[in-house]
């Protein structure tokens, strides 16, 4: 039984998740910013090979596609932090724990990649 001035179980918690949920968006923030630093060397020399005869589907990039697919990873990192806050102010407006933003922000992270790969190919 509780006490009538003791704060509710969830509002005592509330804080302890949003330290929990910073922390660990900023820990995968910061290996996001690495991968995307390093994912862009590659993309960038994805169109090296092509010449003449080259049938791969790469090589069919125009010059703004070549640059979209070098931003993928970044696009991926931006939508996966927009979607994680925005997944965890949701949670928290609607009474759950705003944890709930890191699987949410993962799922936009991984799913800007074929979106950017999409885009690549539309430009």
């Amino acid at each position: 039984m509780t006490q009538p001035d003791e704060p509710p179980v969830t509002a005592r918690n509330s804080g302890k998740h949003w330290l929990w949920f910073v922390g660990l968006l900023t820990a995968m923030g910061l290996l996001g910013f690495v991968a995307a630093a390093v994912l862009m060397l590659p993309l960038a020399m994805a169109t090296d090979p092509c010449h003449e005869g080259v049938t791969d589907k790469v090589c069919q990039l125009s010059a703004k596609g070549q640059n979209v697919l070098v931003w993928i990873p970044w696009m991926a990192l931006v939508a996966g932090t927009v979607l994680a806050v925005a997944g965890a102010v949701v949670a928290e407006w609607r009474k759950r724990t705003p944890l709930i933003g890191i699987p949410v922000g993962m799922l936009g992270y991984f799913a800007m990649i074929p979106i950017g790969y999409w885009l690549a190919f539309a430009v």
